[in-house]
C-alpha cells in the first residue's frame, strides 16, 4: 500500500522480545503488516476496525504483568485517545489488567467464538459494558445475544 492510504488506517505496533515484552494481536483483521526489525512490527487497521491486543511483560526481577485492550481504529473527525501502542491514538473499548479480569475477558472471547461470533463485528457498547463490569465487580453487561442483535438490527435500519 502507498503512504498516502497508510495516512488513514490506524498502526497498531507490536514487540515481541521473548520471555520479557510479547505482544500479539488477539483478534482483528490488519490491512497491512511492515515489519520494523527484528523484534517490532507495525500492523495497519481501516477506519472503524476493532481489534484486541495482548501484553504481557516480565520485569529483571521476575514479576510478569498482562492486560488486554479492545480498541477501535477511529474514523476522520472522530476524537482520538492517546495510547502507547497506537501512536495515531485509537478509541479503547476495554483495557484490563492483572490475570483475573485478563481471563475473565478472553473467556468472554471463546463464549463468543464458540457461538460463531465475528469478534470484529460484536457492538462496541458490549466491549465497554463489559470493561464497566469488571471495574464494578458487581455489574452485569447486558446479554451478548440481545445487545449484538439490537446493535446489528440498529446497523441494518440506518
Amino acid at each position: 500500500m502507498n503512504h498516502a492510504h497508510r495516512e488513514v488506517m490506524t498502526p497498531l505496533e507490536l514487540t515481541w522480545l521473548e520471555k520479557r515484552i510479547e505482544q500479539w494481536l488477539r483478534f482483528g483483521h490488519p490491512l497491512e503488516m511492515q515489519r520494523l526489525d527484528r523484534y517490532r512490527r507495525r500492523l495497519y487497521f481501516a477506519p472503524g476496525a476493532v481489534f484486541a491486543l495482548m501484553r504481557w511483560t516480565q520485569t529483571d526481577d521476575g514479576a510478569a504483568a498482562c492486560c488486554i485492550d479492545i480498541v477501535r481504529a477511529s474514523q476522520a473527525g472522530e476524537p482520538r485517545e492517546r495510547l502507547a501502542f497506537v501512536p495515531t491514538g485509537a478509541e479503547r473499548l476495554l483495557h484490563c489488567a492483572g490475570w483475573p479480569q485478563v481471563r475473565t475477558v478472553l473467556r468472554s472471547i471463546e463464549a463468543l467464538e464458540r457461538r460463531r461470533i465475528n469478534l470484529v463485528q460484536v457492538e462496541p457498547d458490549y466491549w465497554r459494558q463489559l470493561a464497566h463490569s469488571l471495574h464494578e465487580k458487581h455489574a452485569k453487561p447486558r446479554s451478548m445475544s440481545a445487545c449484538h442483535d439490537a446493535w446489528r438490527h440498529g446497523r441494518a435500519v440506518s
